[in-house]
């Protein structure tokens, strides 16, 4: 469909990215983290994830603005063997999240498999972005996070559990394997962004303060989240959270708060492990060997009316279409443009 038809317009990305870098570093944020933070807000738009792009940048500015996200975060590493905890000083959540996958990276290098835990950080926009930084470097890569409380635990009314992305990467020899999802069967941001357009919600994505299935998506923003696939979903979520805020130090869902809540901080916790593919046998091999598997997938019987992709396929595809222009959001456009006059 025409963008305009849509309320889009074309921006150049070059443009859109230099505007966000500079409400950043405007603020503080010191110029190589304004980059990260761009870069994987960005990355998330051209992914056609625009539920945790580029409409992202206005919120955690406003929080900087207000103390409640450190400009200039002091993180702190301490390892232990292939093990490390970081303290990500309350920092952007791209920016320690970057730091912990290059952390986790080296120690992956040196012994094989590297994990860390991350506590006082912030939401991070999508996780699968340095779940594939860690995979460009020959590793299997599994990225978590907690999330604001948002979603109830299966059969439940309250909610204790966040969306609870996970993410999981590795190469292969002509394309990557990229899975990223929330353990919600939809993410909070995505129905954000249908209840912005008057779109409907599937029936199993939420339930309204009644414990009643609804499909309007605006009902939906102040209802409940479901678990993806009923229990199987809730299983993961407390896993996930187990890893990420448990092992970290770092608020529960239950004990944190949504970024939209000015009043106080979230003290977001993250966890990923690196395995170093050349560990166990050489990269070359192992990505020749997932390449082919990839295309016997890929060349499988689809069903009718279905074609067959490799997680991750669809969103390379739009991000290698817009490698000059970005299709934004009139709305968010805007949003960026009076930041930048202030």
């Amino acid at each position: 469909m025409d963008d305009r038809i849509q309320g889009r317009i074309q921006v150049p990305l070059s443009e859109i990215r230099e505007k966000m870098q500079n409400i950043l570093t405007a603020l503080g944020v010191p110029g190589e983290d304004a980059a990260i933070a761009a870069d994987a807000l960005l990355d998330a738009e051209r992914r056609g994830v625009e539920s945790h792009g580029v409409m992202r940048l206005s919120t955690y500015a406003d929080r900087i603005k207000l103390g409640l996200i450190e400009a200039k975060p002091e993180m702190k590493v301490y390892e232990n063997g292939a093990v490390a905890r970081l303290d990500g000083g309350n920092g952007l959540g791209m920016v320690v999240m970057a730091k912990a996958a290059r952390t986790g990276i080296d120690l992956a290098k040196r012994y094989g498999i590297g994990m860390v835990t991350v506590g006082n950080s912030n939401h991070f926009s999508a996780a699968g972005y340095y779940a594939e930084m860690i995979a460009k470097e020959g590793c299997i890569a599994i990225v978590t996070s907690s999330a604001a409380p948002s979603m109830a635990p299966h059969g439940g009314m309250d909610t204790l559990f966040g969306t609870d992305p996970i993410a999981i990467a590795f190469p292969g020899a002509e394309q990557m394997f990229y899975g990223d999802m929330a353990t919600s069967a939809s993410s909070r941001g995505k129905i954000r962004v249908y209840s912005k357009t008057g779109r409907e919600i599937p029936l199993g994505w939420a339930i309204d303060r009644e414990g009643n299935d609804i499909t309007d998506s605006v009902e939906a923003m102040k209802g409940i989240l479901l678990p993806m696939s009923g229990h199987k979903g809730f299983i993961l979520s407390m896993a996930i959270e187990a890893a990420s805020s448990l092992l970290s130090g770092a608020n529960l869902s239950c004990e944190s708060s949504t970024i939209f809540d000015y009043t106080r901080t979230t003290n977001t916790g993250h966890s990923l492990i690196a395995i170093d593919i050349a560990h166990f046998l050489p990269l070359e091999e192992f990505e020749e060997r997932a390449q082919q598997w990839f295309d016997r997938i890929k060349n499988s019987t689809p069903r009718p009316g279905y074609e067959i992709r490799i997680p991750g396929e669809q969103g390379d595809k739009r991000r290698k279409e817009s490698e000059e222009f970005i299709s934004l959001r009139r709305e968010t456009a805007e949003t960026i443009e009076n930041y930048i006059r202030g």
